[in-house]
């Protein structure tokens, strides 16, 4: 009589684990910095966490200038023409900070602008220390350039005296 090989589940369990852990991750850090870089010059990753349900990044740029594949507006009407034929622009208002543009934003298109606001406060539950301290600080500071990708739902700040970028996403 054989007996017929008995298969240890354990491994199969731990994979399937692995497998569904990495699908509910928002995002990768190296599928960020990808996308990232066809907009900013960056440096080194300072910080990434990302789950199911938020993501970010907060990276160190080489420079304080925006890429030409993203359309950088002076005011939140361009910046929503820009966002509806390209689906992402950066807002550059030197001495406005970014909490102000993003409130200017819901003002002109509330869908928009409220969008925007949702992926910094989903955020949070993603931010580390580090992370959150430069995310309020960017929302204060008049130099802040601020950014939105419609497609991915994605809060981007970049604090050019600081050489700092920062990425909120939420839920989505």
């Amino acid at each position: 009589m054989t007996r017929a090989p008995r298969h240890n589940p354990v491994p199969v369990a731990c994979l399937a684990a692995l497998v569904i852990l990495a699908a509910c991750q928002r995002e990768q850090e190296a599928a960020q910095r990808v996308w990232l870089g066809q907009w900013f010059a960056l440096c080194e990753t300072l910080s990434f966490v990302a789950r199911r349900d938020c993501a970010v990044g907060l990276y160190s740029v080489v420079n304080a200038e925006v890429k030409s594949a993203l359309p950088v507006t002076r005011d939140v009407a361009q910046m929503r023409r820009e966002i509806a034929g390209r689906g992402a622009a950066a807002l550059d208002l030197p001495g406005q900070a970014a909490d102000a543009a993003l409130v200017a934003m819901a003002n002109h298109h509330r869908e928009t602008g409220m969008a925007m606001r949702r992926a910094g406060i989903e955020a949070r539950a993603c931010m580390d220390a580090r992370s959150e301290s430069v995310f309020r600080h960017a929302l204060d500071d008049g130099e802040t350039v601020l950014a939105w990708d419609g497609a991915r739902r994605a809060l981007l700040l970049m604090m050019p005296g600081e050489g700092l970028l920062v990425v909120a996403m939420g839920e989505g």
